[in-house]
Order: structure tokens, then C-alpha cells, then sequence
């Protein structure tokens, strides 16, 4: 771990991504508050919801290819100060009143357009700047970083928004928070990686990223059971949460803030065993918290309270951190790093396109019928989902057995 806070840009990374984040979760809580105050709607929140996402699954693949392409560096600091102009113009139309919901919406797809830009530079940096065998400690930092933002962007927005009232005001931080963190990432040098063709073709690029995933089985299966299918199934729980804190639980912007905290500071728990390497092997790591995510979900449904909802909460952010870091170091590792950006953009947008299809299908549903219900059956399918992983670790070690007798 000491070698990783004398890396000076892998610091200067994460120090920027660290305030990004915090500014990212402040904006998230307030803006869902504002359209769930001003609409009273679960639709109205899964639009808002799905302006956050759809961009970045339709921006993402191209990002990648211009991550492989283009100085990564430059890429971070566009989008992060694009992104710190786009929330201040936010706050300033919500504290003169004049915000309308349709334009709240284009303005959150522009923010969507500028971190689906910034994602696959600042991911594919990551081992660049990172030996492999750090790769995990890295990312355990990293997410400690992501749920540490997480913890006190929500509960500070709750309370905040409880104390000053106009929500404009408090999204200027978000705005500021950007700013900083495009000025930090001025200062890494990420090294440039070059690539076998001089000729640019987007189209071949892209080809050749979908070649590489659909050809290894071991990816493939984790990118369908790991990512696509229980996206689908978590991506409408925000919604799930605003709604149910303003409609059934009646606790406030403060009470929401804190569910989304629980839910950090579950993540920072999972991070902080990752650093201590309770879990060594990887796959393992990840099928116990893609398992605990669902076991969460089966817990929230059938005790439907406030204070179940934040202990639940918690042990969803626990799985969460699990299967994260296990999943993403799965990726870092099975994917050449010439190619790094344009993949690991591939496998976004393959997990993205579930995550609005998931999240109007989950503000629907919740209209018919029951919260309970909806939560335990979502829990059961992410459950199984989860433990079908299984199958691919037996079969991985079986291919090691066989492969060493063929050495011996």
C-alpha cells in the first residue's frame, strides 16, 4: 500500500476522482429530492434516473475509442470541468426559479455526455499507472475513495437540504467540486500506449473490442450473469428509495440522505476487507457480493421499515463493494491494455443498456404493485443470477488442473 501513495499520479487520480465523486453524489440526492418534491411521481424520477444513463450507454463505446486514440489526460480534464459549468448552470436556474423539468432533463443528459467521455480515459488509466499486482489494492483505494464520497455526499445534501431549503444553493458545491477536480487531474502524466495500426477507424475498433468479448467464454459469462442481468434488477433501487422515503417511511431529504450513506459506509466496510485481504481470490469475491446484493434486496422487501431499509442498505453497499472490485479487477486483468479503453467501453455499454431498460421497467412496476413484493422477487432473481457464477469458477479450476498435468 505504501508504494500506492508514493505513486504521485495514481494519487493525483485519485484525489480528483475522490472530490468528483463527492460533488457527483451531492447532485445525485438533490436533484432526485427536487424532481420527487416538485412531480410527487415514480416515473417523473425514473425519467430523471434515465437521463443519467442512456448517454453515457449510446457516448461510452465511442469514449473508449477516443481513450485508446487521444491523450486520456486531456479527455479527464474537458469533461470533469464540462461537467462542474453544467451543474453551476443548474444551480443558478433553480435559485432564479426558472428551471423547468425539461430542461433539468437536458442539461442532466449533457452531465451524462461529459462522464460517459471521462469514464473509459480515467478507467483505462487506472493500470497504466498501476503495476498489475497492485491492480487490487488500487481499486480497494479507489472504491474506498468512491464510498467515503458516497457516505458524506448524501447525508451532507439530506441535511443541508433540510437547513437551507433552496436546493440551487447547495448544487453550486457540486459545481465547485469538479472544477477542483478537473484542475487536480492537470497535473498526471499518464503514458501513452501505442497502437500496432497508424490508420484511425472507429468502426474497426469497435469490431475488434466485440470480437474480443464475445471470444472468451470466462468474460462473456461475466459480463451477462455480473453485469447485465443484475443491473437490470438493482437499477431501478434508487428510484425504489426516493420513493419509498417521501411516500411510505415520510422521513425527509434527511432520512433519504442517510439510506444512501448506510449504503456507503456498507461499501467502505467491503473496501476496507478488500485492503485487508480477507478475500484473495477474485471470482470468489465477487459471487459473495453479487449473493449479499440479493440477500439484501430479499431482507428490505419483507421488513418494509425505515431502520431496515438503512440496515439493508448497508449490507447491499457491503455486496456492492464486493463484487465491484472483483468484477473490475477481473476485467483489468483478462483485457490486453493496448486495448483497454475501447473494451472496457464495450463492456459499459453492454451493462448500460440494462440499466434504463431496468430502471422504467422498476418505476412502472411499482405503480401496480406492491413495494414487498417487487423487492423479493428482484432479490430472488439476483440471488440465483449470482450463485450460477459458480459454475464458472468450477470450470476455470478444473482448466488450471488440467493445464498443469499437461506441464508435469
Amino acid at each position: 500500500m505504501k508504494a500506492l501513495f508514493r505513486n504521485r499520479n495514481y494519487m493525483l487520480l485519485w484525489a480528483g476522482l475522490s472530490v468528483s465523486r463527492f460533488g457527483y453524489r451531492f447532485f445525485n440526492l438533490a436533484i432526485l429530492w427536487f424532481v420527487i418534491q416538485e412531480t410527487g411521481s415514480p416515473l417523473a424520477l425514473g425519467m430523471t434516473v434515465i437521463c443519467f444513463t442512456i448517454p453515457t450507454v449510446l457516448v461510452e463505446p465511442i469514449a473508449g475509442v477516443l481513450a485508446d486514440r487521444y491523450d486520456k489526460k486531456k479527455i479527464m480534464v474537458i469533461t470533469d470541468f464540462s461537467n462542474g459549468m453544467i451543474m453551476l448552470i443548474i444551480a443558478f436556474a433553480m435559485i432564479s426559479g426558472g428551471l423547468t423539468l425539461s430542461a433539468l432533463y437536458a442539461l442532466l443528459v449533457c452531465s451524462a455526455i461529459a462522464t460517459a467521455l471521462f469514464n473509459p480515459s480515467a478507467n483505462a488509466s487506472i493500470p497504466l499507472l498501476v503495476e498489475e499486482e497492485r491492480l487490487p489494492k488500487a481499486n480497494s483505494l479507489n472504491q474506498l475513495s468512491t464510498q467515503g464520497s458516497n457516505i458524506l455526499g448524501p447525508a451532507l445534501a439530506g441535511v443541508l437540504i433540510g437547513v437551507v431549503g433552496n436546493i440551487g444553493i447547495l448544487l453550486l458545491v457540486s459545481g465547485i467540486a469538479f472544477i477542483i477536480s478537473a484542475i487536480t487531474e492537470i497535473w498526471i502524466k499518464v503514458p501513452r500506449v501505442n497502437e500496432e495500426e497508424e490508420t484511425f477507424h472507429l468502426i474497426d475498433k469497435m469490431k475488434e473490442a466485440l470480437k474480443y468479448v464475445t471470444g472468451s467464454r470466462e468474460l462473456l459469462m461475466l459480463v451477462i450473469v455480473g453485469g447485465i442481468i443484475i443491473n437490470f434488477f438493482l437499477a431501478p433501487l434508487t428510484i425504489f428509495v426516493t420513493y419509498m422515503s417521501e411516500s411510505i417511511f415520510d422521513v425527509g431529504a434527511a432520512g433519504l440522505g442517510f439510506i444512501s450513506s448506510s449504503v456507503a459506509v456498507g461499501a467502505l466496510c467491503g473496501a476496507i476487507m478488500i485492503m485487508l485481504n480477507v478475500f484473495k481470490d477474485k471470482y470468489k469475491m465477487a459471487i459473495i457480493g453479487l449473493s449479499l446484493e440479493g440477500i439484501a434486496l430479499l431482507i428490505m422487501g419483507i421488513g418494509l421499515t425505515y431502520f431496515t431499509t438503512v440496515f439493508t442498505a448497508w449490507l447491499l453497499g457491503l455486496g456492492v463493494a464486493l463484487a465491484s472490485v472483483g468484477i473490475n479487477t477481473l476485467y483489468q486483468t483478462m483485457i490486453p491494455k493496448e486495448m483497454m479503453g475501447r473494451v472496457l467501453s464495450l463492456v459499459s455499454m453492454l451493462l448500460g443498456a440494462s440499466i434504463p431498460l431496468g430502471q422504467l421497467f422498476g418505476s412502472w412496476i411499482i405503480t401496480y404493485y406492491s413495494m414487498t413484493l417487487v423487492l423479493v422477487v428482484f432479490g430472488i432473481i439476483i440471488l440465483v443470477s449470482a450463485l450460477s457464477l459458480i459454475r464458472i469458477t468450477m470450470t476455470k479450476n478444473k482448466e488450471e488442473v488440467a493445464l498443469e498435468g499437461k506441464v508435469n
